[in-house]
């Protein structure tokens, strides 16, 4: 997991990966405010952008995820969210999966810890982070955020 807020990303972008520029230059470039909820095509396949409003719940309501075969980066835009998080061990219970979705679902989690975004801010899971996404930070809010959802092969992709 890396936590990341969009005004000091011209510090800090020489630490990662060149598929995290391309996201992160298409959040800069993108008025959000202007587009419609749902999917969009950076990379068709490989990555993409799923644009969502949606109420923050207590944590105790979500269900914590993970996935496979892409990384996410979870873009703030509005609002105030916490993230629960933690290391996926290869012994919690898993309640659900959606393998064409490319997200498994957990009954509880070990050692989560709770990570709080802000708008311009970013967080990033790799397949072993388990993250429970929507969750208060002091009550019920509306929150609107970009999940760039980036496929593992870009990652050994040469440019």
């Amino acid at each position: 997991m890396i936590i990341c807020d969009l005004k000091d990303w011209d510090q800090e972008k020489h630490a990662f990966h060149p598929i995290f520029h391309q996201a992160i230059t298409f959040i800069q470039q993108t008025d959000f405010s202007e587009l419609p909820l749902g999917k969009l095509d950076i990379i068709p396949g490989k990555m993409f952008c799923l644009l969502q409003e949606m109420n923050t719940v207590p944590a105790e309501q979500m269900r914590a995820e993970s996935h496979f075969d892409f990384v996410d980066i979870q873009y703030l835009l509005r609002g105030e969210e916490t993230i629960g998080v933690a290391r996926r061990l290869g012994n919690e219970d898993v309640v659900e999966q959606r393998l064409q979705h490319d997200i498994v679902f957990y009954q509880q989690t070990h050692n989560e810890i709770p990570v709080t975004l802000l708008p311009g801010m970013f967080a990033v899971f790799f397949p072993h982070d388990l993250h429970r996404p929507c969750c208060q930070s002091r009550g019920e809010v509306l929150i609107r955020k970009a999940v760039i959802k980036i496929h593992l092969s870009l990652f050994t992709e040469v440019a």
